[in-house]
């Protein structure tokens, strides 16, 4: 990690470990030595502690009973719980959505579900897939103009973002997405809500099926 002027080493180190983590690339169930960090990224533990409690407090990394900080691992019920909020709110974004929407709106979705059908079929070109996919719920997210809720559904989304990914690289998920996205942006267009809606929910419902056979394996 390179530390940059421009923001505190504290938010520089939580900014760091908060992507190691939401990637994977610190394992669920490894601890957070202090020592080894602070060595690692050449600087003092005060602001290396400071981030791992900001991360504590995100739920990232829970505390030991004998001492120390492990990044937890993801469980059934947390699946559960994470896709039960994200319904809950995404009808919010959708309630908003269709008193917000214009065609331009419109145009930008379907541009979305155009360049990620182009690639859908193609294995080797999922995280590119991925990133569409993730720019088709940033699209309604802005639409809504709901930025409280927004956050509250990427903070959310920080817990399962490894495991999304994994499902963007099944053949099946990936296209079942895309076709919930195509017919969502389908049901815009006719200002058919309540069948957005519920199309959404199927979406995230099967998403959290696949997503329980993740953590379980």
């Amino acid at each position: 990690m390179v530390i940059k002027k421009k923001k505190s080493i504290r938010e520089q180190v939580y900014d760091y470990l908060k992507d190691e983590i939401v990637n994977g690339k610190i394992k669920e169930g490894s601890r957070i030595v202090e020592e080894e960090f602070a060595e690692k990224l050449n600087i003092s533990r005060t602001p290396l502690r400071e981030a791992i409690r900001m991360l504590e407090l995100e739920g990232l990394i829970e505390a030991r009973e004998k001492g120390g900080v492990t990044v937890p691992k993801t469980t059934k019920k947390d699946v559960e719980e994470v896709v039960k909020i994200r319904i809950a709110l995404e009808t919010v974004i959708f309630e908003e959505l269709f008193e917000r929407v214009t065609e331009k709106d419109i145009e930008r979705l379907e541009e979305n579900v155009a360049k990620a059908a182009a690639i859908v079929n193609d294995e080797e070109k999922s995280l590119e897939v991925f990133k569409y996919f993730s720019e088709f719920n940033k699209i309604l997210y802005s639409i809504s103009d709901l930025p409280r809720v927004v956050t509250l559904i990427n903070n959310l989304n920080l817990y399962l973002k490894k495991f999304r990914k994994i499902s963007a690289e099944n053949n099946n998920r990936r296209l079942s997405a895309h076709r919930d996205h195509t017919k969502i942006v389908e049901l815009i267009k006719v200002g058919n809500k309540e069948e957005a809606i519920a199309v959404n929910r199927k979406h995230l419902l099967e998403a959290k099926e696949f997503l329980i056979k993740q953590v379980e394996s």
